[in-house]
């Protein structure tokens, strides 16, 4: 595999482990603030940014902030024939419209957090498109509505009550390629189900012609053997490498460039 060069859409974070990939020519950093030990970019538009991968040869691009992926920087990036390992603007209301994940994810039979109508036990969830508060009666619950109605009118029609379950929580990373998903381990999770869960999401995204390569983190509450997913988030997370099988596959760098030529489904976990 060539040497490649990558951008991280972001503050670095990651950066060191980037910076010790054996696959890597150059690293990039464009944020807010300079980073040390790469090169910084600025830009003030996505095409603008585009413009200067092009230019410098970009083989990869990450991106560690959520507020860009909203704003649409993959598809700017997708139109300029830029390998972008980010959700599109379309597959962001997966994460932004909480009505709309828990319609789809039931449609495949992933288990979320029921709703409750009259609630009994507290506390008790209020949840709407980014709002997230937990009451613990139902005068609380009365005072959040108004508030929420009072403060944004345009989504109290979103808000719900939902159980709040009070069972292990776990972030899960899993990155798509366009046809093959790749949910890295985790050791607090039982293997089965984590293997029903990744395999439940892949489907989703193939039935409903997700059409992205990137990373998806799931938020998963694991309560009486079940997993309920609670949410999504869409930004660049470093997984947990050493769950790659040997073979010069603990690499990030190479689970990338694999993601690029859809070939997820021939790296071997652990």
């Amino acid at each position: 595999m060539q040497s490649l060069n990558i951008l991280i859409v972001g503050n670095g974070k990651y950066k060191n482990d980037i910076l010790n990939s054996k696959y890597l020519n150059k690293l990039y950093i464009a944020g807010e603030q300079e980073s040390e030990g790469v090169i910084n970019l600025k830009f003030n538009t996505f095409r603008e940014l585009a413009k200067k991968c092009k230019a410098l040869g970009i083989d990869i691009v990450f991106v560690e902030e959520e507020k860009w992926i909203s704003e649409g920087i993959a598809d700017v990036m997708k139109k300029n024939f830029i390998n972008c390992l980010s959700v599109n603007s379309e597959w962001t209301k997966l994460g932004l419209s909480q009505n709309y994940m828990r319609a789809i994810l039931t449609k495949y039979e992933i288990s979320v957090p029921p709703k409750v109508t009259l609630p009994v036990d507290f506390p008790i969830l209020i949840k709407g498109d980014g709002i997230l508060k937990k009451a613990n009666s139902m005068q609380e619950i009365i005072s959040i509505k108004k508030e929420i109605f009072d403060t944004m009118p345009e989504l109290s029609k979103s808000v719900f009550l939902e159980k709040y379950l009070n069972g292990d929580k776990h972030k899960i990373i899993s990155i798509f390629d366009g046809k093959h998903l790749l949910t890295f381990p985790n050791n607090k999770i039982s293997p089965v189900l984590l293997s029903d869960y990744s395999k439940k999401l892949e489907l989703l995204l193939q039935k409903e012609k997700a059409n992205f390569m990137g990373f998806i983190n799931s938020y998963l509450i694991e309560e009486n053997n079940i997993l309920y997913n609670a949410g999504f988030s869409f930004d660049f997370i470093m997984p947990d490498m050493t769950a790659i099988s040997e073979d010069c596959r603990k690499d990030i760098l190479f689970i990338c460039m694999s993601a690029i030529y859809q070939k997820l489904d021939e790296i071997e976990l652990r």
